[in-house]
């Protein structure tokens, strides 16, 4: 049987004493009239941020702990929880502005009750509505009878003062945060004020209801006090935001997969923009997707729409395809989407891994855009990519670029940054950079591309030719590129798609054969071992490869 503890303040100095001693456990005395509080948190915070781009994405849930980190001694617990004022219509509805709650419910174990382990089912009676937002818990049918902590044992007060005053909350609730929610602060909080009771007000018989708790150190209601958590949803539209427009000088007709950044387990939209269109009739794309990525869905774009053609679509072969045909000719406006491609990040992605999505073109899968006479048009095809930015911070796609020949191209983009963005090669005569972030090959060597933005220099690596053997384009040579070339040799006679890309494969062919297959990825291990685990300097890849056109180095 639990025994109430009625503490004299001689005792509690002697319990003091003892502590700093070592040989017992501090509980705070209700003589000393401490505030019964309430914390509400999430992920150890009292306040957080929701960002434009996470709340454009979807309804967003914000998981919420209650802890009690300081008690006097309570039997019984009853909470109103709102969001700001709660918006209490005439009839004591809570609207809270859109937010609600969803799978709230008492935690296990719970911060109360020693005797059972922090069971709550031990409670005589214990309910968490969600949707109207109302917390009940009572301990005991004697209102004398204080619930003791789980996390130390016949305590049955404590303060913030005690290391385990966090260690087990009350109760967990996540908050949602719908899509669109307007930008502003929303404080999710306990509601001192009355309110009208949602049960009676619908019976048509208004009764008010308010948030109490009793103790049985309390002559009348015991005094709480909350700490809320401050959710702060940013601007829609950040001011000043700098955004890729994918416009290239001079390019003609050109469509053009977008960059985009994500976190790891989510689904972004990749935009596949249309420039430069004089006039189509029918498409006919292939996608090849970084095998680590999932290709969900095509989505038709809200907005910005190329074409109104409905296509004939397929996301789980590869190359994935979008095909239309019409009997007239549509021209799409500069910048429009002929489609958004939802695709899944790895859940074990981690901050800075790039994902390729490429256009894919071969004698089976030609890409292929025409007017209403059938006649193929000129289109230009240019590859985008997934990056995995963890923070919301500012960030380039891409931090290094290798690629084989001159004349090629690739897209930077700076996500995240706000004001104006400046463009610079450090040397033009490798790889030059346009006002968008647009990079074409112009000889081979490397260039160091930099985008300013605010004061702050963020850099890419472009590096042109001499990539022999580099097949992951890390900038070294290892086993890992042997592996990687192997792979794809046993995918393609399995006749699987390979998991490499056209440059890579480049790449890959060290031998110069025009394949790459076993004997690569031979070469390129001998290669490793000798030059780089042996150190052996006279080791070439002329000399491993016997390939004339291989680099000397």
């Amino acid at each position: 049987m639990r025994t109430k503890k009625i503490l004299s303040a001689v005792t509690a100095m002697i319990l003091t004493a003892t502590a700093m001693l070592g040989t017992g456990a501090l509980q705070a005395s209700a003589a000393e009239k401490k505030t019964l509080t309430f914390d509400l948190r999430s992920g150890g915070k009292n306040e957080i941020k929701v960002s434009a781009e996470q709340i454009a994405a979807g309804d967003f849930t914000v998981p919420v702990d209650i802890y009690i980190p300081e008690n006097p001694g309570v039997n019984a617990i009853n909470l109103k929880l709102q969001v700001n004022d709660g918006q209490v219509d005439k009839n004591g509805k809570f609207g809270n502005y859109g937010l609600y709650l969803n799978d709230a419910a008492f935690c296990s174990p719970f911060c109360f009750d020693s005797a059972s382990k922090g069971d709550v089912t031990a409670s005589i009676a214990q309910t968490f509505n969600s949707k109207d937002m109302n917390v009940s818990w009572v301990f005991s049918q004697d209102p004398k009878q204080n619930a003791d902590a789980a996390v130390q044992a016949d305590t049955t007060a404590w303060d913030t003062s005690v290391a385990w005053a966090y260690s087990n909350p009350f109760a967990k609730a996540n908050l949602v945060i719908p899509k669109g929610t307007p930008a502003g602060t929303y404080q999710f909080n306990i509601r001192k004020d009355k309110y009208i009771n949602a049960r009676s007000a619908e019976s048509g018989t208004p009764k008010y209801s308010v948030s109490s708790c009793t103790g049985a150190e309390s002559e009348s209601a015991l005094d709480f006090k909350s700490v809320p958590l401050t959710v702060t949803v940013e601007d829609t539209v950040k001011a000043n935001t700098w955004e890729d427009t994918y416009k290239i000088d001079n390019g003609g007709h050109y469509y053009i997969i977008g960059d985009v950044c994500g976190k790891p387990g989510e689904t972004v939209a990749v935009p596949v923009y249309v420039f430069g269109d004089s006039g189509t009739a029918g498409v006919q794309v292939y996608f090849d997707l970084d095998s680590k990525l999932s290709l969900e869905a095509y989505e038709e774009p809200k907005d910005k729409r190329a074409y109104s053609s409905t296509p004939q679509t397929k996301t789980e072969s590869r190359p994935a395809t979008y095909t239309f045909a019409r009997t007239r000719n549509y021209k799409a406006e500069d910048g429009s989407i002929l489609t958004l491609l939802k695709v899944m990040i790895p859940s074990s992605a981690s901050d800075g891994d790039v994902y390729d999505i490429q256009f894919h073109d071969d004698t089976s899968s030609p890409l292929k855009v025409i007017d209403y006479n059938g006649e193929k048009l000129p289109v230009t095809f240019y590859n985008g990519s997934v990056t995995v930015v963890t923070d919301n911070k500012t960030a380039l796609n891409r931090k290094a670029v290798n690629l084989t020949e001159i004349g090629q191209t690739t897209n930077l983009n700076l996500f995240n940054a706000t004001g104006d963005v400046t463009w610079t090669s450090s040397d033009p005569a490798v790889a030059t950079v346009d006002s968008n972030g647009f990079v074409k090959t112009v000889g081979k060597g490397t260039a160091t591309i930099t985008a300013t933005n605010n004061g702050t220099a963020y850099t890419a690596t472009v590096k042109v030719g001499g990539l022999f053997g580099d097949v992951d384009q890390n900038g070294e040579i290892s086993s890992a590129d042997a592996q990687l070339t192997l792979n794809h040799y046993v995918e393609v006679m399995a006749e699987n798609p390979s998991p490499l890309t056209a440059d890579q494969q480049k790449i890959a062919d060290v031998s110069g054969d025009g394949v790459a297959d076993i004997t690569d990825a031979q070469m390129i291990l001998n290669y490793y071992v000798d030059k780089v685990v042996s150190g052996l300097d006279s080791t070439t890849w002329r000399s491993v490869t016997k390939n004339p056109n291989a680099p000397e180095n």
